[in-house]
C-alpha cells in the first residue's frame, strides 16, 4: 500500500469521526433544547394554575369578609395567616402581584 493511499485513508477516518462527533452533539443539544423547553413549559403552566387558584381563594375569602368577618376571623377560618389572607384578597380585587425576592439569581 502506498502511502499516499495511507494517508487518504486516514484522512478519510479522521473526516468521519469528526462528522459521528459532531453529529452526537447536535443531538446532545437538541435533546436538551427539547428538555429545557417542556421544563420551561411545565413552570409557566404551574405559575397560570397557581395565579387562579389564589384569585378563587381570594374571591371567597372576600365574600366571607363580606358575612360580617374580619380578616383575622377569616383567615383562622381558613386556616391560612392574616398576611396571606390579605394578599389572597387583594389578588381578587384585581391588584397587580407584588414581586417576592426569591433568590439573588432572578
Amino acid at each position: 500500500m502506498a502511502i499516499n493511499e495511507i494517508r487518504q485513508q486516514a484522512r478519510r477516518s479522521a473526516a468521519e469521526r469528526v462528522a459521528r462527533l459532531r453529529q452526537q452533539r447536535a443531538d446532545l443539544v437538541r435533546q436538551q433544547e427539547e428538555l429545557s423547553s417542556a421544563v420551561m413549559t411545565a413552570l409557566a403552566e404551574r405559575d397560570a394554575l397557581v395565579v387562579d387558584s389564589e384569585r378563587r381563594a381570594g374571591k371567597a375569602l372576600t365574600a366571607l369578609l363580606a358575612t360580617g368577618l374580619s380578616v383575622l376571623e377569616a383567615s383562622r377560618w381558613c386556616d391560612v395567616s392574616t398576611r396571606d389572607a390579605a394578599r389572597l384578597v387583594r389578588l381578587a380585587s384585581g391588584e397587580p402581584r407584588r414581586q417576592e425576592t426569591v433568590g439573588a439569581d432572578e
